[in-house]
C-alpha cells in the first residue's frame, strides 16, 4: 500500500506558518483532480473522525489505517472530509479536506500501486475530462432513449420509403 501524506509540519519559532497544515487546493487544480477522480465516494464528518474507533472507519468506509490516522489528525481542521476517487476499483483516490467556507485541501492519497504524480495528472487532464464525458454519456438515460427513439423512426420512415417505392413499380408505366 503506497500512502502519500501531505501535512505540513513546517514550525517557525514553535509556531506553525499556516492554521491548516495541508496545501490548499487551487480552483484550477481542483477541476484536474475532479477529471482524474470524477467520483466523491465518501463524505465523513468531523464528529465521525473523532468520536468513532479507527477500525470502525476502517470497516464501514474501507480506509486503510494509516490514512485514517492522517485523517483523524486533519480532522480537527475541516468541516467535512470528502473522499474522492474513480469509478473503477478504488484506484487512487485522495482525502480532501473542506472548510466552512467551501475551501479544498490536500489531505493524502493511496493506492495498492505506485500513485500517478500529480504533473502526470495535469498534463492528461484532457485525456480524463474526455473519458468522464464518454462515461458519463454511456450512463445516461437520455442518451439511451434519444438513441432508441432515433432507431425507431429510422426504421420506421425506411419502412414507408419501401412501401412507396414499391407501389410506384407495381403501377403499371404509360406508354
Amino acid at each position: 500500500m503506497f500512502v502519500e501524506n501531505y501535512r505540513l509540519d513546517t514550525m517557525i519559532g514553535g509556531q506553525a506558518q499556516t492554521v491548516i497544515p495541508y496545501p490548499k487546493i487551487s480552483d484550477e487544480d481542483w477541476r484536474k483532480w475532479k477529471a482524474f477522480l470524477p467520483v466523491r465516494s465518501e463524505l465523513l464528518c468531523k464528529k465521525v473522525l473523532l468520536h468513532k474507533s479507527k477500525t470502525f472507519v476502517e470497516t464501514v468506509y474501507g480506509i486503510p489505517c494509516d490514512v485514517c490516522d492522517e485523517m483523524v489528525r486533519g480532522a480537527s481542521h475541516f468541516e467535512e472530509i470528502e473522499v474522492w476517487g474513480q469509478r473503477e476499483i478504488r484506484k487512487d483516490p485522495v482525502a480532501v479536506g473542506l472548510t466552512g467556507n467551501g475551501e479544498r485541501y490536500l489531505i493524502c492519497r493511496w493506492g495498492m500501486d505506485k500513485l500517478v504524480p500529480f504533473e502526470k495528472i495535469k498534463s492528461r487532464f484532457w485525456l480524463y475530462h474526455i473519458q468522464n464525458f464518454g462515461v458519463m454519456l454511456l450512463t445516461s438515460e437520455k442518451f439511451w432513449l434519444s438513441g432508441a427513439a432515433v432507431t425507431i423512426l429510422r426504421s420506421f420512415t425506411s419502412q414507408r420509403g419501401r412501401r412507396d417505392r414499391d407501389r410506384d413499380l407495381a403501377r403499371p408505366r404509360p406508354r
